[in-house]
């Protein structure tokens, strides 16, 4: 199985993912939740490339809030009055005992990210490959959500590359 193959971040990564995922009330693990749950896990060279190019866990929470609303204002729903009129009784939260999915784009993600992971010759994926992984679905949410935030795939690409660099020499 290829979380076997998972680094220790890495799987922290996913875990953080599933967590982001519950508390954002999501029927299933989106390629948007690993990238959220590499930057809440804060650990691995992905998380240090966003960071260092000024992506933070509250701004990407933010960015993938604003992309749902619109995808459900484009077909006349608003989340904000619905949540208006609910009041406090309004809580997408997933309850505790309940599995979440994967959902195809986030399995995508993490076959890309094995990918990845042969293509560098590295024995384990690391949380590297799972943002590469992400970066290679263009039509991805995680992948807009990087563009819409000014993170251009090129660059993030160059960042890990030079963070990998530097740890292994």
């Amino acid at each position: 199985m290829i979380f076997n193959r998972f680094a220790r971040e890495t799987r922290a990564s996913v875990e953080a993912a599933l967590e982001e995922a519950r508390t954002l009330g999501h029927d299933s693990v989106g390629d948007e939740d690993l990238l959220l749950g590499v930057l809440g896990a804060g650990e691995g060279l992905a998380a240090e490339a966003l960071s260092s190019l000024g992506v933070t866990l509250e701004a990407a929470r933010e960015e993938s809030e604003m992309m749902a609303d619109e995808a459900l204002a484009y077909v006349g729903i608003s989340l904000e009055d619905i949540r208006r009129e609910a009041g406090e009784a309004f809580d997408m939260r997933i309850p505790r005992g309940r599995r979440i999915p994967f959902s195809p784009a986030a399995k995508k993600t993490l076959e890309r990210a094995l990918g990845e992971a042969m293509r560098l010759g590295d024995r384990h994926i690391g949380t590297e490959h799972v943002l590469l992984g992400a970066l290679r679905n263009v039509d991805g949410m995680a992948a807009r959500m990087l563009a819409r935030m000014g993170v251009p795939a090129a660059v993030l690409e160059e960042r890990l590359s030079d963070l990998r660099g530097r740890a292994a020499g």
